[in-house]
């Protein structure tokens, strides 16, 4: 009964094209779109020549500060902004899920890690409501049963990283981020999460508060990764 009601008065659409998805097995896409996004994570990366989903190419002011990095797909087309943009301005659980799931079966054994999050600005929390990071790293705990840490804070005084050029986009990370005062490391592994990889300023700030606080092997984990132009096979 509570299925039938939910099916009179909540039609789940396609995240992109708007097609009513008939079957709850479709997630968040229909069928035709489900297979654009399987060729979005298939298209071979520029650097390496692999799989977006299977390549572990980092910005260079990371190559050699974590231990490895997973992310989906290249955001660098209308339906990886779609994507993201959906993400992050609305609180649409089966996306979360969905992305969290795919992220969580691209990642390996990591049962000795804790996973964590890059804190969303706090003026945009109380904007949408929610932290698209924390919800992702959250899906990953459960799907990889590893605890979740809430590890950084976000300063409430800092500029949004997409306003920023490179250069601009490094010292705002540097005075954005800084530890919990509570916190308390568990493990010494530790898997970072965030939606968007641009120029790695921010994960670059957060693997160094990680090592301030203890953990010796880091990890980054991101839905998608800003593609640049001198990135060649």
């Amino acid at each position: 009964m509570i299925e039938l009601w939910k099916n009179l008065f909540f039609v789940r659409k396609c995240l992109l094209c708007g097609e009513i998805l008939t079957e709850s097995k479709e997630g968040v896409f229909c069928p035709k779109c489900r297979l654009e996004y399987e060729k979005l994570k298939r298209r071979p990366c520029r650097a390496c020549g692999k799989p977006q989903s299977a390549c572990g190419c980092m910005p260079d002011k990371l190559k050699h500060e974590i231990a490895w990095a997973v992310h989906l797909f290249a955001y660098d087309d209308p339906f990886s902004k779609t994507v993201i943009f959906t993400l992050k301005r609305r609180d649409f659980k089966p996306l979360q899920v969905f992305l969290g799931e795919e992220l969580a079966s691209h990642i390996g054994d990591v049962a000795e890690y804790e996973i964590t999050f890059a804190p969303r600005k706090p003026k945009s929390v109380r904007e949408y409501g929610f932290d698209q990071a924390e919800a992702l790293a959250r899906v990953i705990s459960d799907e990889k049963n590893v605890p979740l840490a809430d590890i950084f804070t976000h300063a409430r005084r800092s500029e949004l990283q997409k306003n920023l050029n490179a250069e601009a986009r490094a010292e705002n990370a540097e005075k954005s981020y800084a530890l919990q005062r509570s916190f308390t490391r568990e493990r010494e592994k530790l898997i970072i999460v965030d939606d968007v990889m641009t120029t790695g300023s921010t994960m670059a700030k957060l693997v160094s508060l990680a090592k301030e606080a203890g953990y010796k092997e880091i990890a980054t984990v991101c839905v998608a990764r800003t593609v640049h132009e001198k990135e060649t096979r």
